[in-house]
């Protein structure tokens, strides 16, 4: 990777070898042959400028990242799908970035090795980074970067839905009881899928520019849900009209903010699916008629399902608790952003509504994180209750496994009596025809 030498390479926290290696890993199963960057540039008193990169060779005409105050933002996306008829092309799953684009642009922006790392390995839970940089002109920029992991609940398309027609329901699914694939719940007819979003920001506070970019890893059958957090900064944008004041921190608000409130209707319907159950076991429990399946049939399918619920909702903690830390050293980050330059009242203002915002967002995630406990564990008293009753039926079971055989033994012993005074005389009549007269 000939952009590696170019970077901020710090041997202590990264080996190079591993980065280089991992990057191809990255190139074969990531990057496509096409490339289609959402691009938009910001300036006081200027009309926005949006388009789409679509080779390394436009990546390069941008020119290098000056000092010009701006805010500009890149978005890479999977294959978008608008319409459901278009053809679809067969790397349709990998980013709308080729190799050499991608170069162009971690080049210009001198994008971290431990950020690209971690691109590689996106699949993977992923920790935070900063750093410190001075660059060419003099300036010092700050950098921060992260992995978003989200949670997205989606209707099966027809399409789709005629093809999972024959796939099993609840926990029988392939892929269930893997908390990393999608969670299906038949009850509520949707599905849970699991992604992340790269951002890496910089920010340079003496020449007011910030620069963003996101990678997203939806899939993209979704485009309405990927694209909801870049129409929003527009949207931000367009109100701020030519001023640029601020540190972009509103950026990662608008991420942290649609990704909470994702994981809220994702939890939402793990809830309804939960309260299916429950009404199913009861249902179960309660009796049966010829339209149910039999009891034990009834409860293994249940139990299994329950099983994958739980399986999935003690990974949603351990990701919701990574975007708990998100927020709270996206504040620390942005503190040491101010405490590098002299403030004036206006920016201490201003960086006391973004902590305001950010303290509002960190509280939708501690109720989201609150909520996901509650429902791990409502599927362990549900669990529990199934526990219950099979022990009970086994119990019973056992039980009557015991009559039965008190039953036999009480037969044994009569014919074992019956056999003690008939087999004698029986023996000795046998001895007697045999001797004859």
């Amino acid at each position: 990777m000939d952009y590696l030498s170019l970077a901020q390479y710090t041997p202590e926290l990264e080996h190079a070898n591993s980065i280089a290696a991992s990057f191809e890993a990255f190139d074969a199963s990531s990057l496509s042959g096409t490339t289609q960057v959402d691009h938009a540039t910001y300036r006081p008193h200027v009309p926005r400028i949006r388009s789409q990169l679509t080779s390394a060779a436009e990546i390069h005409a941008l020119g290098p990242a000056d000092s010009v105050p701006s805010y500009e933002f890149f978005f890479i996306y999977k294959h978008l799908v608008h319409d459901e008829d278009a053809p679809v092309p067969e790397d349709a799953n990998k980013l709308r970035v080729s190799r050499s684009s991608f170069e162009a642009l971690a080049t210009r922006l001198r994008i971290p090795p431990a950020f690209v790392f971690a691109l590689s390995r996106h699949y993977l839970p992923n920790g935070r980074g900063s750093r410190k940089l001075r660059l060419s002109d003099g300036s010092v920029a700050f950098d921060f970067w992260y992995f978003l992991p989200i949670r997205v609940q989606v209707k099966v398309t027809s399409r789709q839905g005629k093809a999972a027609a024959s796939e099993p329901d609840d926990g029988e699914r392939p892929g269930q009881m893997n908390p990393f694939h999608r969670l299906h719940l038949p009850a509520v007819k949707l599905s849970i899928l699991r992604s992340c979003v790269a951002v890496f920001s910089r920010v340079q506070p003496g020449a007011r520019k910030v620069t963003f970019m996101a990678v997203d890893f939806m899939h993209g059958r979704w485009p309405s849900v990927a694209l909801e957090p870049q129409q929003r900064i527009d949207e931000v944008m367009q109100r701020a009209g030519g001023s640029l004041d601020g540190d972009g921190h509103f950026a990662h608000l608008v991420y942290l903010s649609s990704a909470v409130r994702w994981w809220t209707n994702a939890l939402n319907s793990v809830n309804e699916q939960l309260i299916a159950h429950e009404l199913r076991l009861t249902t179960a429990l309660g009796g049966h008629d010829g339209a149910l399946p039999p009891l034990e049939t009834e409860l293994t399918n249940i139990s299994r399902a329950l099983h994958s619920i739980a399986a999935h909702l003690h990974r949603y903690l351990s990701e919701l608790r990574s975007v708990q830390s998100i927020a709270a050293d996206l504040l620390s980050h942005y503190e040491c952003v101010h405490a590098d330059r002299p403030t004036t009242e206006a920016d201490r203002d201003r960086f006391g509504d973004a902590s305001r915002s950010t303290c509002q967002v960190l509280s939708q995630i501690e109720a989201t994180h609150d909520f996901a406990k509650e429902l791990e564990k409502k599927t362990q008293n549900i669990l529990a209750l199934l526990f219950n009753r099979i022990q009970i039926d086994s119990a019973k079971a056992s039980h009557t496994l015991a009559e039965e055989m008190k039953r036999d033994s009480v037969v044994m012993r009569s014919i074992a009596i019956v056999t003690m005074f008939f087999l004698p005389g029986a023996t000795f009549a046998v001895s007697s025809d045999a001797r004859g007269p």
